[in-house]
């Protein structure tokens, strides 16, 4: 467990205190929110960083990169529609995307090929990530401000929802090979 992948757990974990500061209100709870969403988002470049650096980019830290980064974004997902500030398709286009593309990773996992994230996968996670924080600034700031980012977040979460529909298919189009490579694996044993 090197520092990288000890990031990235730090990652997964942080979806508890900010799902728990969400829905157990506590005063000050919305910037707890925001604070510890920048935080865990900070986990997410210092990883890269760190694995880079000493050069133990392993395919385990690839795979639980993504997944951190899901549960944390998924979950953010569902308790913005929770309290209005997101509609429930953009929500439920995003999640379904991302149980589509982590299924086929575990696929591909089996056949001994990793898929990373290609650069709309990156371009998809960026828009969510600026999407969420602009919602939950909105969110903390209240009144006219946080009514004008709440509106900003809406539109961004659009852009986000288009930039998933594209990194999905930039990743399903490849479906067929991983299957058929899984196919003629399965067929050896």
């Amino acid at each position: 467990m090197n520092l990288a992948n000890q990031l990235t757990m730090a990652r997964i974990i942080a979806v508890v205190p900010v799902m728990a500061s969400i829905y157990f209100p506590f005063p000050g709870n919305r910037w707890v929110v925001l604070v510890l969403y920048v935080l865990a988002l900070l986990t997410d470049y210092f990883d890269g960083i760190a694995a880079r650096r000493s050069n133990k980019v392993t395919g385990f830290g690839k795979l639980i990169d993504s997944i951190a980064d899901k549960a944390l974004i998924v979950s953010l997902f569902f308790a913005l529609v929770g309290i209005g500030l997101m509609p429930s398709w953009m929500a439920a286009i995003m999640v379904i995307r991302e149980f589509a593309v982590t299924g086929l990773r575990m696929v591909a996992l089996e056949s001994g090929e990793v898929i990373a994230a290609n650069s709309w996968g990156k371009a998809k996670m960026n828009s969510q990530s600026v999407a969420v924080f602009v919602l939950l600034l909105g969110y903390a700031l209240r009144g006219g401000t946080g009514e004008l980012l709440t509106a900003i977040g809406w539109w961004l979460m659009l852009v986000a929802v288009v930039l998933t529909l594209i990194s999905g298919w930039s990743y399903l189009k490849d479906t067929p090979r991983i299957l058929s490579v899984q196919s003629e694996r399965d067929q050896r044993l």
